[in-house]
């Protein structure tokens, strides 16, 4: 029975996909995505797509797939025609996969190679009296 309910939740979220018109994710090495761990922050940064079917570029970022794709992967950044770039200001500790996927007008699914990061938790060093209350 789980088999069954397994197989059934996969039809319905092909269906849906293909509901959305969203084609088969295709890597594009061309667009220059870059993700850097600096200051406690993740800077990304991309070249300008120049084609007039862009609809959205889509940032997504994943813990556990390390072949994220929008929007199976949700996303956590949405942008225009002039986005080149965006910070993720307070990244969760841990090993992220980020990629960029620009969505075309036609369903297109240009996809950026995944970029892996590591965010180490922070250490505060020795606790002070503002760490501990009454």
């Amino acid at each position: 029975m789980k088999r069954i309910v397994a197989v059934a939740c996969l039809v319905l979220s092909v269906a849906a996909l293909a509901a959305e018109g969203y084609k088969a994710p295709v890597v594009v090495k061309e667009m220059g995505f870059s993700a850097k761990l600096e200051g406690g922050k993740v800077l990304f940064a991309w070249k300008q797509y120049l084609r007039d079917d862009l609809k959205y570029y889509k940032l997504v970022k994943s813990k556990t797939n390390p072949n994220p794709v929008y929007p199976e992967d949700g996303y956590i950044f949405v942008g225009d025609r002039e986005a080149r770039g965006w910070v993720e200001e307070k990244p969760e500790a841990g090993v992220w996969y980020y990629r960029l996927c620009i969505i075309t007008t036609g369903g297109e699914r240009w996809v950026s190679p995944v970029v892996k990061i590591e965010v180490s938790a922070k250490s505060s060093g020795v606790p002070t009296s503002k760490d501990f209350g009454d």
